[in-house]
């Protein structure tokens, strides 16, 4: 569908897009909801949060168990206008980002992407809302 700048008027043919091809301008990263495959719970984060035990319980079903409190840092990224996720310091089990086990930087965390601890425990699936 796309989006309009607002900073200089030019459309942006994607709203995957968060930043202006002409100007630079960074569109607001909306908030980001974490989608529970087990339960279909959804948690709906609009600041900095972070992720762990506790606040999994909630929606997520049994697999919580496996998570560290905090388990993961979701963060909004000024830079780019969306959001990106960085492990916790000393979790046990590791935090997965479409399969790949998260490095020690933050990384993008794109729609459509699968978190997991390790390989294959409480699969949350990432959607934005604008």
């Amino acid at each position: 569908m796309g989006w309009k700048c607002p900073q200089c008027g030019v459309v942006q043919q994607s709203d995957a897009v968060n930043v202006c091809e002409a100007c630079g301008f960074v569109r607001s990263a909306g908030t980001l909801v974490l989608v529970a495959e087990q339960t279909a719970g959804r948690l709906q984060v609009g600041v900095d949060t972070a992720i762990g035990k506790e606040l999994l319980e909630t929606f997520a079903g049994t697999d919580h168990v496996y998570a560290a409190d905090p388990q993961f840092l979701l963060a909004r990224d000024p830079v780019l206008g969306g959001w990106s996720i960085a492990p916790a310091p000393g979790t046990k089990n590791p935090t997965f980002l479409n399969g790949a086990a998260l490095a020690d930087a933050p990384a993008p965390l794109p729609p459509g992407a699968v978190i997991t601890i390790g390989p294959d425990k409480l699969r949350l699936r990432v959607e934005n809302e604008p």
